[in-house]
């Protein structure tokens, strides 16, 4: 392929990609000449994934335990949802398995930011609550996404 030609198709995360090719090609994985600014092409990088990005880097960069991409997926839905989830709903979801999802929210629950609770009128049901230590965590997220592009930009 040469640098002329479009690539089309899914990126590695499963996201369409319409980008120019660079000249570069090995094995399938495209590598950017050195002289490429990555992020400096003819679009400006959305605010929201800049937002993102400094938020993921705040969390990063704090002392404490890290969540994955899915724990951290898990417990915003549980927060921000207005419903409650169970291990089942949450698997559907998340479009992983139920064995996944409990590993996931022996995680969050040994972090205390969930809490697993037996459901009275179905014992075979799990649902997920909420907790003081999660909400306080929400709260710390909401702070560090707010101050968040700052970091990138610094």
């Amino acid at each position: 392929m040469n640098h002329d030609q479009m690539t089309t198709g899914k990126t590695p995360f499963g996201f369409t990609s319409n980008l120019q090719a660079p000249a570069l090609e090995t094995n399938g994985l495209v590598a950017l000449p050195e002289s490429e600014d990555v992020g400096s092409g003819n679009a400006p990088v959305p605010e929201r994934l800049v937002t993102l990005h400094g938020t993921l880097l705040a969390l990063v960069r704090r002392d404490g335990r890290d969540l994955t991409a899915r724990q951290l997926t898990a417990f915003m839905t549980v927060y921000l949802d207005n419903q409650v989830h169970t291990v089942s709903s949450m698997a559907e979801l998340l479009n992983i398995s139920r064995p996944g999802v409990t590993r996931l929210l022996d995680r969050l629950a040994e972090y205390d930011l969930v809490e697993r609770q037996e459901d009275r009128n179905d014992r075979r049901r799990v649902l997920i609550r909420r907790t003081v230590r999660g909400t306080a965590f929400l709260r710390e997220l909401e702070e560090i996404a707010r101050t968040a592009p700052a970091l990138v930009h610094a």
